[in-house]
């Protein structure tokens, strides 16, 4: 195996486990009742969502993608340019990758 592919699969292999780790802890946490829900007004209903550290992307009937801050849960950014609601999407810090329902 090449050492690039060989580092590649060590990166997805790592990547996995936390993804689970993280899953796992999240699913405990919701059967134990620590968590705290907050009702944040967008606007239009939100269909698909995802988030990391700093950020929340949220998809939109509307048509538009909302960035908020994940601390304040304040909209940092709404875009536009779907021709009908936004339902699934997935970004990391350069770029958001998403679908209307159109398409599907």
């Amino acid at each position: 195996v090449p050492p690039a592919e060989q580092t590649s699969r060590q990166f997805y292999r790592q990547l996995h486990h936390s993804a689970c780790r993280d899953i796992h802890s999240l699913e405990a946490n919701w059967r134990r009742g620590h968590y705290t829900l907050t009702r944040v007004e967008t606007g239009s209903r939100v269909w698909c969502l995802q988030y990391d550290i700093c950020e929340i992307v949220t998809g939109h009937d509307n048509s538009t993608i909302k960035v908020w801050d994940r601390s304040t849960l304040q909209p940092l950014k709404v875009l536009e340019g779907h021709k009908s609601g936004v339902c699934c999407l997935q970004f990391n810090k350069e770029v958001i990758i998403s679908e209307d329902k159109k398409k599907l």
